[in-house]
């Protein structure tokens, strides 16, 4: 079992400076590597408050220069967005950088907003992903590329910056297309999970059909499966019912990218109800907010129930105050973890 933090880095109130929420961003994971956590994860949105970082590779580089040991995890690279080439380039320069401390992460994207910004049509996504895992592939396995697709051609090209890891970095992935999958479990990759507010159910019932299409693919064994889960540690529950309402907030960002309903306001996303959204009791029921016993027993009960073998946790979502997120996980070292641990027997222990 490993551990993970996740960082999406929004801006809620956008009055507040960026150069505040990268430092904010970066005291978090000194925090969490001296705990024991092994992966940071960073995001990559565009031309909005919802994340504020363009560029998780550019992060990656720079935090991995203020850390000795964390991994940087990238979460996840939209790959219709990049050239191949220069993607491959920069992800062997950071895992050089960063003395082999990079986990790439793939994703086709799904926001059209910031794809008709780039001047890309979100329908092609992910016939465009396909062909630059096939490039990313060849580049890290060979040092060269040669490739003759639809949307890329690219004659003999050496590659001078290649990854420090051997044969790769390892690799996680975000997206359920099938073909996706196929490739996905023949290349040896974790899928990375998340449900937002919703419960155990929602999480297993992703994880039901990522485990058809493995085994459709020839997969045997274990399924390797990572989640990522908001975490709140608080004994006052009107605290815990204020950050469940930041989850909604967030839930609601993302429904309006999904549904292209989106609606700004200079580069401020409009939250906006949408049907069937969860209470804030729904919420609170679903994920591991509260006192720290009722914590570790959420996470226990779905690790348990899904066989993760990576745990990642969000600990500041939708614009929580720095202190609060800090203190928060201050206490998942210090009181959530040990419990967890101890919980998990025969698995290899994790955290403080």
């Amino acid at each position: 079992m490993e551990l993970g933090i996740f960082s999406l880095m929004p801006q809620r109130d956008v009055s507040k400076p960026t150069a505040e929420i990268y430092k904010e961003t970066i005291d978090l994971i000194q925090l969490a590597e001296e705990i024991g956590f092994d992966t940071a994860w960073l995001t990559e949105h565009h031309f909005g408050n919802y994340c504020m970082c363009p560029s998780p590779l550019m992060l990656a580089s720079h935090v991995a220069a203020r850390t000795t040991r964390i991994k940087m995890g990238l979460a996840v690279l939209v790959l219709p967005l990049y050239h191949p080439l220069r993607l491959l380039e920069e992800i062997g320069m950071v895992d050089q950088l960063s003395d082999g401390r990079l986990v790439i992460g793939y994703g086709s994207g799904y926001q059209a907003f910031e794809f008709e910004r780039f001047g890309h049509d979100l329908g092609e996504n992910w016939a465009i992903t396909h062909e630059i895992m096939d490039i990313l592939e060849m580049g890290m396995a060979e040092g060269r590329v040669a490739y003759d697709g639809k949307y890329f051609q690219i004659p003999e090209t050496p590659i001078g910056t290649p990854v420090l890891q051997k044969p790769r970095p390892p690799v996680f992935t975000a997206g359920n297309e099938p073909a996706y999958l196929a490739r996905v479990a023949k290349a040896g990759y974790v899928p990375f999970v998340t449900v937002g507010g919703a419960g155990t159910d929602a999480l297993l019932g992703v994880r039901g059909h990522i485990e058809k299409n493995f085994i459709e693919s020839g997969h045997k064994g274990p399924l390797p499966f990572a989640m990522n889960r908001s975490i709140y540690v608080t004994d006052d529950k009107e605290d815990a019912r204020d950050a469940a309402e930041r989850v909604l907030y967030t839930a609601r960002l993302v429904m309006a990218f999904r549904g292209q309903y989106e609606k700004l306001n200079g580069i401020e996303v409009v939250p906006q109800p949408y049907e069937d959204e969860p209470s804030l009791d729904t919420i609170l029921e679903n994920l591991p907010f509260g006192d720290p016993e009722s914590c570790a027993e959420k996470m226990v009960a779905e690790i348990k129930a899904t066989g993760a073998c990576h745990y990642s946790m969000f600990v500041q979502f939708g614009g929580l105050d720095h202190k609060r997120a800090r203190r928060s996980l201050e206490r998942i070292g210090s009181e959530v973890l040990p419990l967890v641990d101890k919980a998990l027997v025969g698995i290899k222990a994790f955290g403080a």
